[in-house]
């Protein structure tokens, strides 16, 4: 809830109309008060929400570092055998193969392999992985 200075006054005005010069000063005790007890209770409820789900937490960060560090050798061996595997396979794209030489035959053409794009054709993924 955002108050403004001029939403304040605005409030401040209203509630002098209706409550009185007599009243507001007590009403203004009593709405202090309340709010000093919202503030209370929620400051406690927030720290015990912080106790109950500290260690949770320390324990699932924990988890979750531990995993990464684990993954992070087998990563980067696959990312160097990704990146071995696409360059020999472009190596090999570029090789092109000559012509017949004095058989008389015609020179055969060598269609060039589409780029590499990371995707899986869709023929290739099986229809039941078996992970379900």
């Amino acid at each position: 809830m955002n108050l403004d200075p001029d939403k304040l006054v605005v409030l401040f005005v209203i509630a002098l109309l209706v409550l009185g010069p007599k009243r507001m000063p007590e009403v203004a005790r009593t709405a202090g008060r309340w709010m000093a007890e919202v503030r209370k209770y929620t400051s406690a409820i927030q720290g015990e929400l912080h106790g109950v789900m500290g260690e949770p937490l320390k324990q699932t960060s924990a988890l979750r570092d531990e995993f990464r560090s684990a993954m992070a050798e087998p990563r980067a061996a696959l990312e160097v055998g990704a990146r071995e595997v696409r360059s020999s396979f472009d190596a090999a794209a570029a090789v092109s193969v000559p012509p017949a030489a004095s058989n008389g035959a015609a020179p055969v053409e060598v269609a060039s392999a589409p780029p590499l794009t990371g995707r899986v054709p869709p023929a290739a993924v099986p229809d039941d992985p078996g992970f379900n």
